[in-house]
């Protein structure tokens, strides 16, 4: 992890690339990719200032989103993830692309259980990056 700060450090250096907007390749093609994965240390990339992190809300049992449903709550969901830069189509369905991006943000951001299920803590965590980011725009 050192080293991974050291170079991130010196490309951000060297680009004008925010540090908020280091990302995995999950995030940036979810339904390819996989790494680095719910075990990679975002929040310690973060506190070294490369990254955004917010402390993730616990699992807690809920009324959740999935696969096949489909309305306002859903399209809400798809609006959240593609403004923080998902590329995701607001439809209001919870297609295979939801359910792919849902997944890559739970790995990245959610990582204590990665299910692509939309739960309480998935949309509360979401919720709190949503405001992290309008604070630190």
């Amino acid at each position: 992890m050192r080293a991974l700060e050291t170079l991130c450090h010196e490309i951000l250096s060297r680009n004008p690339i925010p540090a908020r907007r280091v990302l995995g390749h999950s995030d940036v093609a979810p339904a390819r990719k996989a790494d680095p994965g719910e075990w990679f240390d975002w929040a310690r990339l973060a506190r070294a200032g490369v990254g955004l992190w917010v402390e993730p809300e616990p699992v807690i049992e809920g009324p959740v989103l999935a696969l096949g449903d489909r309305g306002d709550t859903v399209a809400e969901l798809q609006y959240m993830l593609a403004d923080y830069g998902y590329g995701l189509e607001v439809l209001g369905r919870y297609d295979e692309t939801t359910k792919a991006v849902v997944t890559a943000f739970q790995r990245h951001f959610r990582p204590q259980r990665v299910d692509g299920v939309a739960d309480v803590s998935t949309v509360a965590t979401l919720r709190r990056l949503a405001d992290a980011v309008k604070a630190g725009s």
